[in-house]
This record gives structure tokens, C-alpha cells and sequence, in this order.
């Protein structure tokens, strides 16, 4: 297990002002009078982020990997990843429903970036066995990630309490403050994710027969 807290994310302020408007959201009525305002808005929720993740290498035969994928033999990185109590709380301040929103959808992009990171770390270790890194697979996320790739479903619920304390043990979440309890995932805002491996080898004869179709 790998632990990573107060790690630096980048900031897309350009995507949660697009995805904001995708929602509609009416932000000058929030008291954001122009693009000027959201954007400073967005950067004072930024300075509150204190991310912390934890994650693992699942290596075949590995029984919780199986679970997850479906399939024994499956390799992959799992992790889980907060945004740290500090923005938590910045967040509670917040009584205006639209900026509510708008913190809704920078806590997801957040999220996904922070994720990202975690791949983007992991790639220099993975290419010298022969592999690569799909991209990641959000067994929990919240706020949900409008673009994550679903797991397909498997023999055993991805939400079946046990395999979720199965992986939380291995991956000692508590030392990043997160936990399952009573079916609730802690703390709120939250990704619980899987990044798949592919052999080279396995990907080029996969695109092979794809073009061959």
C-alpha cells in the first residue's frame, strides 16, 4: 500500500465552467456577476483542497482483483482518494443552491484530476514489465463522474458490503480517513477507483482483430 497526502492536483477551471453551463446553471443570479467572479470563486475552493489517496498493486491471482473484474487473472492499481476534511468544511459553509451545484461539479472534476495524477505516476512503473494503464474505473465516486467507465457486472456486487471491507482493509483507508460503515462510504466527497493494466502484447492483438472485423 502507497500513501499520498497534500499531493498537488491541477485545476481546470475551464471544465467546471463548461460542465456548469452543460447544467445550466445560472451562476449571475448566484452572485457570480461574470466569468471573472466564477473563476476566483472556483480558485478560493481550489486553496481548500488537501487530497490524500491510498492504493495498491492487485496482482494475479489476486482474489479481490478477480472480484472486481469478473475474471481471475486480471491485473490493475486500486485506490481510494478524498479531498481532505478542509474542503469538506469549506463546502459547509455554502447555503445558496446554485453554488452548491457549482461546488457539486468542481468536486467531481477534482476528483477525476486526482485520479489522473495517481495514473500518471504509475505509468513510469508499469511500462517496463510490458504493460499500460486503461483508464480508471470508479467503483464509488461522489459526486459521480459524468464520463467514468462503468464495471461490467460481476459474479459478486461491486456494493456487497464485504468485498468493499475486503479492499478498504487492504488499501488501510483509515489512514486517510475513509471508511465504510452501515452501507455509507466516509467522508463525502470520495472516489473509490480500480486502473486496469493491458499487456502490450494482448492490446496489439486486440486492436488487430478489431481492424480485422
Amino acid at each position: 500500500m502507497r500513501k499520498i497526502k497534500n499531493f498537488k492536483i491541477p485545476i481546470y477551471t475551464y471544465d467546471i465552467l463548461r460542465r456548469a453551463r452543460k447544467h445550466r446553471l445560472d451562476l449571475a443570479s448566484a452572485g457570480l456577476a461574470d466569468e471573472n467572479a466564477a473563476k476566483e470563486y472556483i480558485a478560493g475552493l481550489a486553496s481548500a483542497l488537501e487530497p490524500s489517496t491510498v492504493f495498491t498493486r492487485l496482482d494475479q491471482p489476486d482474489p479481490i482483483a478477480a472480484k472486481i473484474s469478473g475474471r481471475a487473472g486480471s491485473r490493475m492499481t486500486a485506490g481510494a482518494l478524498t479531498l481532505g476534511a478542509s474542503f469538506e468544511n469549506r463546502l459547509a459553509q455554502t447555503g445558496e443552491a446554485t453554488l452548491r451545484r457549482l461546488e457539486r461539479i468542481a468536486g467531481s472534476i477534482f476528483l477525476e484530476t486526482g485520479v489522473n495524477v495517481v495514473k500518471d505516476l504509475l505509468g513510469g512503473e508499469t511500462e517496463p514489465e510490458g504493460f499500460e494503464l486503461e483508464d480508471p474505473v470508479y467503483i464509488h465516486s461522489s459526486p459521480p463522474q459524468e464520463t467514468a467507465a462503468p464495471i461490467a457486472p460481476t459474479s459478486v456486487p461491486l456494493f456487497e458490503n464485504e468485498l468493499i471491507k475486503e479492499l478498504f482493509e487492504r488499501l488501510e483507508t483509515g489512514k486517510i480517513g475513509v471508511s465504510f460503515e452501515s452501507g455509507v462510504f466516509i467522508p463525502k466527497y470520495l472516489a473509490v477507483f480500480v486502473i486496469p493494466w493491458i499487456s502490450k502484447k494482448k492490446k496489439k492483438a486486440e486492436q488487430k482483430k478489431a481492424a480485422a472485423k
